[in-house]
């Protein structure tokens, strides 16, 4: 099994949106797997916390790191 990562649209009709590179991928008969990984407000927050601090770390910072 191959594993293809890629951000979706909802359409309008509710289905979900599959880029062309992948669509020529599929035939008629293809069987794929879905999995929904739904991002909440808090991991949203938490993520751009951290790469909003480590934007800020510079290389002389690291001799904090062993203290």
């Amino acid at each position: 099994m191959k594993a293809y990562e890629y951000y979706a649209e909802i359409l309008p009709d509710g289905h979900l949106s599959i880029p062309e590179k992948l669509k020529s991928l599929l035939t008629g008969e293809s069987k794929v797997r879905v999995m929904l990984l739904l991002e909440d407000e808090e991991t949203m927050w938490r993520n751009f916390t951290v790469a909003e601090f480590m934007k800020g770390y510079a290389e002389k910072d690291a001799m904090y790191d062993s203290l």
